[in-house]
Order: C-alpha cells, then structure tokens, then sequence
C-alpha cells in the first residue's frame, strides 16, 4: 500500500470485512480518469464506502491530498470543510460565515444566497491545484452538492457515495454485491472453515451483500457457533439474525431505517415495495404489473429508486432478498397475508409463460 499524502483524512482499510473488488475499482479510475467524478451508487450495505477508501488507500501516492467528507447534511457538509481548512492553514478571518447574506426563512432555518466563506476558501484553494481526491460519502441529494464542489479543471478528483442513484446525466458507478466467489472466499477467511459448500449456502441467503456477509462472520466470531449452524439458524430467524450482533455501529437492519421509513410515507411506493417483497423470484417480470396505472407505478418506482430499494430492467424488476425479509418483518400480521396472497393471486393471473415457482410455496419464515 503507497503511504499516505500531505493530507490525509481517510479512514483506515484493512480489507478484513470486504474483499477487494478490483473490476469495480478499475471501474472507477476510469471514470474519473474521463470525467474527473464518479458517484458511487447502490443499497445500503453494498460496501459503497468502503469501496472509495479502499480505492484512496491504494491510489494515496496520486494525490497530495485525499480527503473524505461526511455529506448527509449541510451541517455535516460544513464540518467537513471547515476541518480540510483546518488541514490546508486557511488564515482564520476566512472562515467565518458571511453573516450578511443569510436570511431566515418561514420555518426558522437558515439559507444563503451565497455559501460560507469557509466553503469559499476550500474550494478555492483546490480549485487552482491538481492531485487531490474529495470523497463526499452518503449524499442523499446530488443537489446538496451543488454549492460545495471545487472545480475539477486542475486535475482534482471527486468521488461521491449514495443510494440515490440519479445524478442528473453524470454517469454512476453501480455497487452491487460481491461475486459468489468473492463471498465465499470472505466467509471462510473470516470463520477459519473450509466448507465451501456451506459458505456458498450461507452467501447465497445473504444475497452476496457486504454488510450482512460482515454482520454473520462477526456473529459466528463472538458465538463460536459453526457455519453450517449459522446457515440453519439464518433459515429459521433472518430477520432476528440481520440485526446481530448488536456489538456492531451499524447492521443490515438498522442501516436501511431511514430509507425504509422514507419509503412507508409514500402509499404507492410502501404498497409496492410490500406487494413485491412477497415475490419468492429474484427477478420479478414486469409484466406481472401490467394491470397496476402505469403512472402510479412509475411514482412509486421513482421512490424506490431513491434509495436503490428496486433495480429496473427491461423485462423485470428486482428487490434484493434481505430487503424482501426486513420489509415482511417491519409489516404487521394481517398485511403479511394480504400482500402474500396479492403476490400468490399475482403469480396465478399475470404470468402468462410457465413458471418455475409454485404460486402456493410462497410461504415465510419466522420473522421474529
């Protein structure tokens, strides 16, 4: 690994809880390599932040600095300028907020007509060099960005990280899971097992996705208990498992609250994300749709896609697996009924090619 730059704000990488993915990262120096920027997007879990530091430790010896901001809020954004100033000896009389242009609107926030002179600063001094590498991680709007980044004409380099995948024509870096092989290689690595059989069982149920790969070898590490234990126990309580062990900062369970709970404040995306969480396929045909308004439809995809909950294809949709099992645990009772039996009357009407699944085995787990 090259040593670190003049300035360095990064978190460590040790690559113990993500395997490399090194397509991915070859992926992301081209882009910016073409564009200078390259948003990386996907579910909450998919290792999206772990990818950008993995990709600013190993590219340290290009850059004089490298930095990651924390971007969910202008508040968040803010601290993170005035701490790079701090790192770059902007004098103090620059960093203070140009109190003139605020103004204070209806509901007691504060806007500005022109953005913090500490924001100014930063951007200007990046703005006139090359070799350095901002890193905006969990952006929930590109439109937050839009008073915070430095021009790019010098040479510097952004990478962003978020689930929302529209970035308003700047093409984006798609984080998905990792290769079955990869998740294997992970889990057995990390248990200290041989049994690739199970570990590919194991991956399989988890849907390769990184933080739940993570979250079940930390688990088996405290417990002691075996994989292929594990892979029974996960069959019988998912959602219990997804939000073990508590030991962890974040889980499966808690990482996509805010989305979720986003989400479950739109009727027609919440009666879709449910509907299609009872589909058992992983590729769910569009056309088993074709009877819902076409414009109702395309508001509540619009929603998911926000949060990267649904991926549309041209023939299919698709929710990933332990989305599917968080949703059906988050729902009460009697909606688990209505929404499997909507998905069983679905499956019965609307397909009209021979499936392989059997309308009637849409059955569930114990979802406590």
């Amino acid at each position: 690994m090259p040593p670190p730059p003049g300035i360095w704000g990064v978190p460590p990488w040790t690559g113990r809880n993500l395997a490399s993915r090194d397509e991915q990262l070859v992926e992301i120096s081209a882009a910016l390599a073409r564009r200078g920027m390259a948003p990386l997007c996907g579910l909450g879990g998919a290792g999206k932040t772990m990818l950008a530091i993995e990709f600013a430790h190993r590219n340290a010896s290009a850059y004089d600095i490298v930095y990651m901001i924390q971007s969910e809020s202008q508040w968040s954004l803010l601290n993170g300028f005035a701490a790079l100033a701090s790192e770059l000896r902007v004098p103090e009389q620059e960093l203070l907020m140009d109190e003139a242009s605020s103004s204070q609107t209806s509901s007691g926030s504060k806007t500005s007509s022109r953005q913090p002179r500490v924001v100014t600063a930063v951007k200007s001094r990046l703005g006139r060099r090359g070799r350095w590498l901002l890193i905006f991680d969990g952006v929930r709007s590109p439109q937050l960005l839009d008073h915070y980044l430095p021009s790019i004409t010098q040479g510097g380099h952004i990478l962003m990280t978020s689930t929302n995948p529209i970035w308003r024509g700047l093409a984006t870096v798609a984080v998905r899971g990792l290769s079955r092989a990869e998740s294997v290689s992970f889990l057995l690595r990390r248990t200290g097992e041989v049994d690739a059989e199970v570990a590919d069982t194991l991956a399989e149920r988890l849907g390769d996705l990184p933080l739940a790969l993570a979250q079940a070898g930390a688990y088996i590490e405290e417990t002691g208990r075996p994989l292929a234990e594990y892979v029974s126990l996960f069959r019988q309580r998912p959602a219990a498992l997804l939000e073990r062990p508590q030991t962890l900062p974040v889980t499966v369970a808690t990482t996509w609250e805010s989305s979720l709970a986003e989400v479950f404040q739109s009727p027609p995306a919440a009666d879709l994300l449910s509907l299609l969480s009872f589909f058992p396929m992983e590729e769910i045909p569009r056309r088993v749709l074709s009877g819902h308004d076409p414009l109702v439809l395309d508001d509540a995809i619009a929603v998911l896609r926000l949060h990267s909950l649904i991926e549309v294809k041209p023939a299919s949709y698709s929710v990933h697996r332990l989305v599917k099992i968080i949703v059906q645990h988050q729902l009460r009772q009697e909606d688990r009924q209505r929404w499997r039996e909507a998905a069983r009357q679905l499956l019965r009407t609307s397909v009209s090619q021979p499936s392989t699944i059997d309308p009637n085995e849409l059955t569930e787990p114990d979802l406590s």
